[in-house]
């Protein structure tokens, strides 16, 4: 269920990463800096392979640089624990209901920066809601809990939003190699349809790629 992209731009976030990955729930994302890699793990196997195949069979661009895709040497089992969260709605990303005015992008990575392995990928308000973009579904997990268990949130509602990765390939960004990824019509902010849409297999949880 983990892909390796190789020969990522040495300035390259980890929102660039994240603009060029379609096909499935996104599990986790880590980016390797030394090694100029982007190990990109799915939550279900045939997301990962068809991700492979797609990425095999057209170019991909990241900020105008041209990568290439590996299957990862380290396979991750993804855990009952895990799977059971993810059928019922858990996304690697937070949105934030009736967020107070006092909360500022500032404020709220301070908040989350003391999360193992937790990566902001973004942070964006529309509508009076603040919606949390993260690299993985376990940190978003973890942060949801101490964000629900703080004073300052006790009037929000913390809800999972919808992973922008789950929109099928055929979504994919138009690619250049002179500019960066054109984006196609954002995803409608619906997790309900998102979760049911992208269920998981009770199999899936013991399954490896």
């Amino acid at each position: 269920r983990s892909v390796q992209l190789l020969n990522v731009p040495e300035h390259a976030a980890y929102a660039d990463i994240v603009a060029v990955v379609r096909g499935g729930i996104l599990f986790d994302l880590s980016i390797s800096r030394r090694s100029g890699t982007a190990t990109v793990t799915f939550a279900e196997t045939s997301s990962a392979a068809a991700y492979y195949a797609h990425v095999r069979d057209n170019d991909l661009y990241i900020k105008s640089k041209r990568v290439d895709i590996r299957w990862s040497d380290r396979f991750l089992t993804l855990h009952e624990h895990f799977a059971k969260r993810i059928a019922n709605g858990a996304t690697r990303n937070l949105v934030m209901r009736k967020c107070n005015v006092s909360h500022t992008e500032a404020s709220i990575r301070r908040d989350l920066e003391h999360i193992h392995n937790l990566k902001v990928v973004g942070i964006y308000f529309y509508e009076g809601n603040c919606h949390i973009s993260t690299n993985s579904v376990p940190s978003a997990m973890y942060a949801r809990t101490c964000m629900m268990s703080r004073l300052k949130y006790k009037g929000c509602r913390i809800e999972w939003d919808v992973d922008d990765c789950a929109q099928p390939l055929s979504q994919m960004p138009i690619m250049s190699r002179r500019r960066t990824p054109f984006p196609v019509a954002p995803v409608a902010r619906s997790v309900r349809n998102a979760s049911n849409r992208f269920q998981l297999l009770a199999s899936e949880a013991t399954s490896e790629e």
